[in-house]
């Protein structure tokens, strides 16, 4: 179901904390420039599931600039510059999903090369069943899936996952003694 209007900040120019290689921030940069800067950023991705068990996606709109028409996670958001990580997971699932009432869980911090800048992703973990309201023109739909499903999918190319949700998936599948 479409949101009315998310308030967000417009995607590129939203500033940014470019980070070294321990996460620690060195200076602002916005998002239109980190990837020709080669600036190192960060980001938090949500996986919300269900009272089933299945994992929320969210296939992105085919006009977007980056995975056009791939499938991510429930939620991935920038970190706005001097914001934390769970206070940016909260932010995007309202403005994404148009969702309120709901807890994060963290599950971790991974990372991930990604066009030459090294992405540092904090993990989150929440529940709801629903309805999801969400703007057409970021998110093409969104659906509920088993994670046997997904993993099929994935490796048998039947679906195009953007490579972060690949790289957030393999983490969360990952043994807990491992993160």
């Amino acid at each position: 179901m479409p949101a009315a209007d998310s308030g967000k900040v417009a995607d590129l120019e939203m500033v940014i904390d470019a980070v070294d290689q321990t996460d620690t921030p060195v200076g602002q940069i916005t998002r239109a420039l980190v990837f020709r800067e080669h600036a190192n950023f960060r980001v938090s991705h949500v996986l919300i599931f269900n009272s089933k068990g299945e994992l929320l996606l969210q296939q992105l709109a085919f006009t977007r600039n980056r995975n056009p028409g791939a499938w991510g996670s429930s939620v991935a958001s920038y970190l706005f510059s001097s914001e934390g990580y769970l206070d940016a997971a909260k932010r995007r699932v309202h403005e994404e999903l148009g969702i309120s009432g709901f807890s994060l869980l963290t599950l971790g911090k991974t990372q991930m090369l990604d066009d030459g800048c090294l992405k540092f992703i904090t993990v989150f973990q929440s529940l709801h069943e629903g309805p999801f309201h969400f703007d057409p023109s970021l998110i093409n739909q969104v659906k509920f899936m088993k994670l046997r499903d997904i993993e099929s999918a994935m490796h048998g190319g039947s679906m195009i996952f953007t490579p972060t949700f690949q790289r957030v998936l393999d983490f969360y599948l990952s043994p807990r003694n491992e993160r």
